[in-house]
């Protein structure tokens, strides 16, 4: 008979040579707060990249088409008729449904995920150190967190890059590269580095510019936190292999 410690059931990894997805524990409340900070983010914590680029799609549509941005900007600068002008309510109907249930479906998830990560960590992870292909390589390695969170900084997506994670390159260079060209932002960079202030507010678009914290915010801190959780990973994998072939089976493992 199969002894049922050796069977695994569940795994929190998945390691091919373009990426690596894991499981790993999240706080639920942080999740649904990038969800409410720009849709799509939080499903993309969570590794679910095809859903979470969608609903980033969905954000930029819709919220373009209702002009929520432009009515932001204006009851910053404290023009309330004009952002009640600009404002389309039909596009706002359509908009704060999927918003909302984005959210707690994202908070969901984290939940149910944490218990999945939970079971499958009792079960054991297995992994391998390396993965091949005629195209790619991915090695289980540690890397500097600071590192991938400092390239991000400098341009959004050379972070994941650093963590060998090539979905999210395409994703987050592709979003940032069309948001931030309609938005003006290089644009308005240049001149501010030039010290032409002047110009900014006529090479800056509101509507799109809104965008640009919320995603130069969440690429950083998402690379920083993928390469932490990749770097516990690899520990973990060299205790497993250290305590297999070096430890004596006589020693007790602390409670």
């Amino acid at each position: 008979m199969k002894n049922p410690t050796h069977s695994i059931r569940r795994y929190a990894v998945f390691h091919t040579p373009y990426s690596t997805n894991i499981f790993y524990p999240r706080n639920p409340w942080i999740v649904s707060w990038w969800s409410a900070a720009f849709p799509g983010f939080g499903h993309y914590m969570l590794g679910k990249y095809f859903s979470g680029f969608l609903l980033m799609v969905w954000e930029v549509l819709i919220n373009s088409l209702a002009h929520l941005n432009h009515a932001i900007y204006f009851s910053m600068i404290g023009q309330a008729e004009a952002a009640k002008e600009v404002l389309n309510e039909e596009w706002m109907v359509v908009y704060i449904t999927v918003y909302v249930f984005q959210i707690w479906d994202s908070h969901r998830r984290a939940v149910e995920y944490n218990h999945y990560f939970t079971l499958a960590y009792s079960e054991g992870l297995q992994m391998k150190l390396h993965y091949l292909s005629g195209l790619e390589i991915n090695i289980l390695e540690k890397r500097k967190p600071h590192l991938a969170m400092f390239w991000s900084v400098l341009t959004p997506g050379l972070g994941h890059f650093y963590v060998n994670r090539v979905l999210a390159i395409f994703f987050n260079l592709g979003v940032w590269v069309f948001i931030s060209y309609f938005a003006g932002f290089y644009r308005a960079l240049v001149n501010t580095i030039l010290g032409k202030f002047a110009v900014i507010p006529t090479v800056v678009n509101p509507q799109w510019f809104l965008f640009i914290p919320s995603l130069y915010i969440f690429i950083t801190y998402d690379s920083y936190k993928t390469c932490k959780e990749c770097n516990k990973l690899f520990d973990y994998e060299q205790a497993k292999f250290l305590q297999k072939e070096y430890q004596s089976d006589s020693f007790k493992m602390p409670i």
